[in-house]
């Protein structure tokens, strides 16, 4: 029991409920019992005491001490791991050139357009990669941002998805970022649903890969007239290191 458990004395004469601080009876003017209330300050001031030296029981800080410093190291590695992911290249295929074929590629997608009937296009994940190196080498000046020279865009195409990585020059070593999405064709647009993405190594996650999207903004500015010219077709799927484009029936 403490003091500030007991809110009232009774009189032992009167039994008027007095405040624990009276030393005599409000209603009665007899000296009370405060033996209780006594106790409980007594019991109280140990607690009290024994709080205190908890506080400054040398053995408990050095185990604080010792546990912010573990803390402070933990993080710290978790955070130079986390750096030296960001700064390891992903796996990524080689450059794949042929300015023929992606020169061939633009043609058959305006063709696809102007045509009446149903077309369907398939092209493997190297031969859209060598189209990216021919489409972005003209516009290579709007690509390139302040300490960040633009070096290629490449794409990877798995089932149901595409993932986007460009690699960029940071004084001489490349950075590379990567998001993965699963596009659709909507009502004339293409919606893609984010799957998440990475710098360098380091994954990221869905949510936050959608912010992501800025570090692109300038590539997808630059595919504006191929992305356009997809969008006006019927429907694509996306496999296994091909994506296959068909035109809708008109």
């Amino acid at each position: 029991m403490t003091s500030s458990t007991i809110t009232a004395v009774l009189c032992p004469d009167c039994r008027h409920e007095n405040e624990p601080e009276r030393v005599y009876c409000h209603g009665c003017g007899a000296k009370l019992d405060r033996s209780a209330v006594n106790q409980a300050q007594k019991d109280d001031m140990k607690d009290t005491q024994q709080r205190v030296k908890k506080l400054f029981d040398p053995q408990r800080a050095k185990v604080r001490v010792l546990f912010f410093r573990i803390s402070k190291l933990a993080l710290g590695a978790c955070l130079v791991a986390g750096l030296v992911q960001m700064l390891l290249p992903p796996d990524v295929p080689a450059p794949v050139k042929s300015d023929i074929l992606a020169s061939r590629i633009r043609i058959d997608l305006e063709n696809a357009t102007s045509r009446h009937q149903s077309t369907q296009l398939q092209y493997t994940q190297d031969q859209v990669n060598a189209f990216l190196v021919y489409a972005l080498k003209t516009k290579q000046k709007t690509l390139d941002k302040p300490l960040l020279d633009f070096k290629r865009a490449l794409v990877e195409f798995r089932e149901g998805a595409c993932a986007i990585t460009t690699e960029r020059s940071f004084f001489g070593y490349s950075v590379y970022t990567t998001a993965s999405y699963a596009p659709t064709l909507t009502a004339g647009k293409i919606v893609a649903s984010s799957r998440g993405g990475s710098i360098g190594r380091l994954p990221i996650h869905p949510q936050i890969a959608q912010l992501m999207d800025i570090l692109f903004a300038d590539v997808w500015s630059a595919l504006d007239w191929e992305a356009k010219l997809v969008a006006k077709l019927g429907s694509m799927e996306f496999h296994d290191k091909n994506v296959v484009l068909t035109t809708a029936q008109k």
